[in-house]
């Protein structure tokens, strides 16, 4: 989806072209003082209308079909005559276009933040649920035509000195104006060419597009010439040429252009600016992807993970056993400290911390207090989900150690341990989407668990948002998270758009941490107007865990594994989807599992109890199960090339 921005300015401005297109007049020509000049400007950058130089516009294909839509809706009293709108009214911009997008993602139907909006538009029609027996508000054709119109008319980038300078001074994004001295004629100009887009619901926050980052890390010259161009695409089709072709497929007057500009060095290689450029001209080629990637981990796994790297430097078992008893001892210090304070974050004030506080002084018993407030089974299937630690055995015990990515969690969590929410990594990583509109509360949750500070993007939110991206996903699931994936609300409820739990009940919380976990692990998508949908990979997944929700885990990555042992060891049935299993191919499965005898037969059982194995086949939903993984790795496999 492309941003577009039609305010009531450039709907006149259109109608102005139509009129004098109909008086028999080529074009419109302006004055040079003439203060309407930035709204041609933005049609023109849009593909709204043709500039006949030196500053006559005429209306283009697109500009009168963007009219026939508006006259349409006139026709049926769905909005006023255009010399009738409200001035500087916005119509079109990237947050209603990102509410027209979120409708579309669930059918038509439209979420409950962005009702009024998109019912102000014209864009909304009333639909009886007759199976539900209520009313629903959709999309009606209009809003799905604006939708599709928008889809259909990348704008162009050309950005002069003046904007560059401007550009190159402003506030990195998630703030309110990008900088006291930039117009809303700028800004205008930014929104029109998709390098900003604003919050929902209210436009309170704006943060810069993919495209319009790598454009504010390549405007890094100090001084550029007000009325020169700075960036645009022959510029960069140019700069593409120098890296893949070298300085001598370059004039000298073109290279001398390129350095004064910061885009070349010196030995005429591509300077850091240069390389900025480049990305921006890829961002312009390539298609921009759909869905947006997150990641979520709870205070409790991050002191898991920390127990577990101090034990092996200590060179001490990592079993549960020893694992247990050292992470109730962290959680009741941790916990002591958190005894007579009010709670001065948000984070300190969740239902569950209030909870465990309180029952640090009922119950004497540490174990007792532990496992009343977490299960560390749980904790160590939702690390090994990530690739966060791994099982291995130490002597005759199974213990654990720290991936990669585990180990630098802890290093990011030291000194400052505190739950990230797949909701605050999104408000991050979406700006590289196909959307590219936050929720305004998934903002606000970013800057209280310190992803975003007042510079923008904090370091922490750096590595959080590259961990969306790459951090390696294996299936698995919680009886409570498999049944909100089969039983998912259309929308989040009541506590959506606060971004803070510290009204919520216990209950309410465990269900929104769910929430964030089926998100991170990428089986379901919550949408910026509040309402949720399963991913493919969801749907998928709901199907092949219905016999297994009376298991505390439905599914497990050891699980999986020994799933794909048997699917590789056994004869496909193609018509009846099954996987038959020989007498004598079990022992080739156990190997190919990497698990005991013991270990691979209780595996195995709970395999059987989940439908997922017969007595000597792999069944549909084992298969389900496998192909849901096989999802997941490509859809984390393609982020991690694109990234």
């Amino acid at each position: 989806m492309c941003n577009m921005l039609l305010a009531s300015a450039h709907l006149i401005a259109l109608q102005e072209l139509a009129a004098e297109e109909a008086a028999g007049h080529a074009t419109h020509s302006l004055a040079e003082d003439d203060p309407q000049e930035h709204i041609y400007r933005e049609l023109e950058l849009q593909g709204l209308a043709l500039l006949q130089p030196p500053r006559a516009y005429q209306l283009s294909y697109a500009g009168r079909e963007a009219l026939d839509l508006m006259r349409a809706m006139h026709a049926e009293n769905l909005l006023p005559t255009i010399d009738r709108l409200e001035h500087n009214w916005r119509f079109l911009g990237s947050d209603i276009l990102a509410a027209l997008h979120a409708a579309t993602l669930k059918k038509g139907q439209v979420g409950p933040v962005t009702v009024d909006m998109l019912r102000a538009r014209g864009f909304t029609k009333q639909v009886q649920d007759t199976l539900e027996k209520r009313q629903l508000t959709c999309l009606n054709r209009y809003g799905e035509a604006w939708r599709d119109f928008a889809e259909h008319h990348r704008p162009r980038l050309e950005i002069y000195g003046d904007l560059a300078n401007a550009i190159r001074h402003m506030h990195p994004g998630y703030a309110q104006k990008p900088a006291a001295q930039m117009t809303a004629e700028q800004l205008a100009l930014m929104e029109a060419m998709n390098l900003l887009a604003w919050s929902i619901p209210e436009g309170d926050n704006y943060v810069l597009t993919a495209l319009g980052q790598a454009v504010y890390d390549a405007l890094r010259k100090e001084g550029y010439s007000p009325l020169d161009v700075a960036l645009d695409e022959p510029l960069l089709q140019v700069l593409a040429e120098l890296a893949d072709k070298g300085s001598s497929v370059l004039t000298p007057e073109q290279i001398a252009s390129l350095q004064l500009l910061g885009y070349v060095d010196a030995d005429e290689k591509l300077s850091e600016a240069g390389y900025a450029a480049l990305k921006a001209y890829s961002l312009l080629q390539k298609e921009v992807p759909e869905k947006t990637r997150t990641f979520a981990i709870t205070e409790p796994e991050v002191e898991l993970l920390t127990t577990i790297d101090h034990l092996v430097q200590e060179h001490k078992p990592t079993n549960k056993e020893a694992l247990h008893r050292v992470l109730v001892n962290r959680m009741v210090k941790r916990y002591r400290a958190l005894e007579g304070r009010r709670g001065r974050t948000l984070r300190e004030r969740t239902p569950l911390k209030r909870q465990a506080v309180a029952l640090l002084e009922q119950v004497k018993e540490h174990d007792e207090w532990f496992n009343t407030n977490w299960d560390l089974e749980e904790l160590l299937v939702g690390l090994e989900a990530f690739d966060l630690l791994r099982a291995e055995m130490e002597g005759r015990n199974m213990g654990y150690r720290l991936t990669f990515t585990g180990q630098k969690i802890v290093e990011e969590q030291e000194g400052n341990t505190r739950d990230i929410s797949a909701t605050a990594v999104k408000a991050l990583t979406i700006a590289e989407t196909h959307l590219g509109v936050p929720a305004q509360w998934w903002i606000e949750q970013a800057r209280e668990e310190e992803l975003i500070g007042t510079g923008g993007i904090t370091a922490s939110g750096r590595f959080y948002a590259n961990l969306a991206n790459h951090c390696i996903r294996r299936l698995a699931l919680t009886r409570e998270e498999a049944e909100l994936l089969e039983q998912l609300p259309d929308t989040e409820g009541e506590s959506c758009g606060f971004g803070s739990n510290s009204r919520e009940g216990l209950d309410e919380e465990k269900r929104n941490w769910a929430l964030e976990k089926l998100e991170a692990r990428g089986f379901i998508d919550r949408l910026v107007d509040c309402q949720m949908i399963r991913t493919e990979a969801g749907q998928l997944l709901t199907r092949a865990v219905s016999g297994a929700m009376h298991l505390g885990h439905p599914v497990t990555p050891t699980l999986v594994r020994v799933l794909a042992a048997i699917r590789q060891v056994g004869t496909l049935y193609v018509k009846e989807r099954k996987v038959r299993m020989q007498p004598h191919q079990w022992e080739e499965a156990e190997r190919l599992s990497g698990l005991r005898e013991s270990e691979f037969r209780e595996m195995l059982h709970i395999a059987r109890m989940g439908q997922y194995v017969g007595e000597a086949t792999l069944t549909e939903a084992g298969l389900d199960l496998l192909a849901v993984q096989e999802l997941i790795d490509k859809e984390y496999s393609v982020a991690a090339k694109r990234a």
